[in-house]
């Protein structure tokens, strides 16, 4: 799902770092839904937002339908501020869950919840370009009243917001070419300025400084422009071109030289950081693969498996001393095939092992599993077998009590 992509490396990171111990603790845990939930409900009242999220994942990855818990990253994802992604975790409970009051509610809640941020987004941008936008109103008024403008009184529009709103004043009046410079300067100065282009400029900018480059192919500021542009469209090879382009043209000397220079390597590291972060979303998705995979196993739902390979490779496993692997495989036979008093037994056994190796559940969760094994009516040897186990875990328990 895609409500997961972010939040499980933290979890997988977790993983990678705990003790093989802890780790069959983890898969116990991670077959009780009801638990997670519990611990989920308690972390966000803790106020514990982000532990909350990983047990409200965890319910989700056992039981991907269960409404609680993809309710609970929805109230999460809310309460981090994080719109979009508790939008695509609405959308899968709609998928489970059509027209209940539930839904509803969730849907009113993350509505309201938009209006406001939307609201608060356009008053912020609202308020910090008023005084330009009134600058600009006043300079208006008191322009020469000729058909074209003859000259832009730079001095009088300071700020890049004030630039920007008088050159899309120019471009709707279709005086382009004065507004194209301006519009220019302003978004150099002030990027996400780009988000409020609802006028087509940076295209017609772009277009409009290539045809000067045609004209003119050694204008170092069309030059220096247009590889601002191209890289604003996310095209590294034609930025990068034109950053080179402006080496050879332009004197050492000079802040075109230097910053062409620094843009040529700032491209190159950013690519090797694209590398990086590529190979790391690679090992990440390893991992996160390898986790429900794991979890699958345990849960007797790995589409890979036969019945009784849970079984064979549990024993191999625990013959190899890998008990976290031998947990998990032998926790998925038992999930698989309940009615088996055999699969209960050989679950207590790789239980009471991992018990020595500090899984503090283990004793009890073996004295279930040979209960359960006796209830089955096994034959008579394994029922000698389960009898003297659960003895010997009982005379341990009354001594230490």
């Amino acid at each position: 799902m895609a409500f997961f992509r972010f939040s499980i490396y933290i979890w997988l990171t977790l993983i990678t770092l705990t003790p093989n111990s802890i780790l069959a603790t983890e898969y116990e845990f991670s077959e009780n839904i009801v638990e997670a939930l519990q611990r989920a409900d308690l972390l966000w009242r803790q106020n514990k937002i982000n532990e909350s999220m990983l047990e409200f994942e965890n319910v989700v990855l056992m039981d991907e339908t269960n409404f609680k818990g993809l309710s609970g990253i929805f109230q999460c994802y809310l309460k981090m501020g994080k719109l979009t992604e508790a939008r695509e975790t609405l959308e899968s409970i709609q998928r489970y869950y059509i027209d209940t009051d539930l839904t509803n509610k969730l849907i009113k809640q993350l509505d309201s919840a938009e209006i406001v941020a939307d609201q608060q987004a356009a008053e912020d941008f609202f308020n910090q370009q008023l005084i330009d936008f009134e600058s600009v109103t006043e300079d208006k008024k008191n322009e020469q009243k000729t058909p074209e403008p003859k000259k832009i009184r730079s001095q009088s529009i300071k700020t890049p917001q004030g630039k920007f709103a008088k050159a899309i004043q120019l471009h709707k009046k279709r005086f382009t070419a004065q507004a194209i410079p301006l519009f220019m300067e302003a978004i150099m100065d002030e990027s996400n300025l780009l988000f409020a282009n609802d006028h087509g400029l940076l295209s017609t900018a772009r277009d409009y400084y290539t045809r000067n480059l045609e004209i003119n192919p050694k204008d170092i500021k069309s030059t220096f422009i247009l590889a601002w542009i191209w890289n604003h469209y996310s095209d590294t090879n034609k930025t990068k071109d034109l950053y080179k382009k402006v080496l050879t043209i332009s004197p050492k000397n000079s802040p075109e030289y230097q910053i062409a220079k620094a843009k040529i390597e700032e491209i190159k590291k950013q690519k090797e950081q694209i590398e990086q972060a590529r190979q790391l979303e690679q090992e990440r998705l390893r991992k996160d693969t390898e986790r429900y995979r794991r979890i699958q196993i345990a849960n007797g739902k790995y589409a890979e498996y036969s019945k009784t390979d849970y079984t064979v490779k549990g024993l191999k496993y625990y013959d190899e001393k890998n008990i976290p692997e031998a947990v998990i495989h032998l926790q998925g036979a038992v999930k698989i095939d309940p009615q088996n008093p055999e699969v209960h037994y050989h679950y207590a056994m790789i239980q009471v092992e991992s018990a020595f190796n500090g899984n503090e559940n283990g004793f009890s969760i073996a004295k279930r599993e040979l209960e359960t094994c006796l209830n089955l009516e096994p034959d008579p040897t394994l029922r000698g077998k389960a009898l003297e186990l659960l003895g010997t875990l009982n005379a341990e328990e009354n001594q230490s009590n």
